[in-house]
């Protein structure tokens, strides 16, 4: 929990060969502080940020705890509140997962600002926090890939099962 691990993570294959099973399974067996957002669901960059922020408030809060709607215009915005945030959860010493589904978004993506991919892929960098990205993708990493400022994330292909394995 303790140790650094990548900033960011790319993970990317077929329809249901388990990329997003394995990353919630893992993450709730290893009892890792996590937060899981879908791109679908929060498809500006104003609603990701505030639901990132929202999650990462109930991370280590008691279920009878009501957290409150963060309001976060810009990613500025978000690494400051982020930095508070990870302080007051007392997630500070701990590596922090931040797993953003990004299936059938591809076109969204594009469309959000221009900074955003590349900012989540330097998070680590921005926040000086231990803090991993996990990008999920049915869509190969070079269809992504900003022109400029981005650190490449690592890079792990699910593959599709076998007939033996189905």
């Amino acid at each position: 929990r303790q140790h650094f691990s990548f900033p960011s993570i790319f993970i990317y294959g077929h329809t249901s060969s388990g990329k997003t099973y394995v990353m919630q399974t893992l993450l709730k067996t290893l009892e890792l502080p996590h937060v899981f957002v879908n791109c679908v669901e929060y498809f500006t960059s104003r609603l990701l940020l505030e639901e990132i922020l929202t999650q990462l408030q109930n991370c280590s809060s008691s279920e009878t705890e009501q957290t409150s709607h963060v309001p976060c215009d810009t990613f500025n915005d978000f690494v400051r509140l982020f930095k508070q945030t990870i302080v007051s959860q007392e997630l500070q010493d701990e590596t922090l997962y931040i797993v953003s589904n990004l299936m059938f978004i591809a076109e969204q993506l594009r469309e959000m600002e221009a900074n955003i991919l590349p900012a989540f892929l330097r998070l680590q960098e921005l926040t000086d926090a231990n803090v991993t990205v996990v990008l999920l993708s049915e869509i190969v990493w070079e269809l992504f890939r900003p022109n400029v400022g981005c650190f490449e994330p690592f890079t792990l292909y699910f593959p599709d099962y076998s007939i033996g394995k189905l």
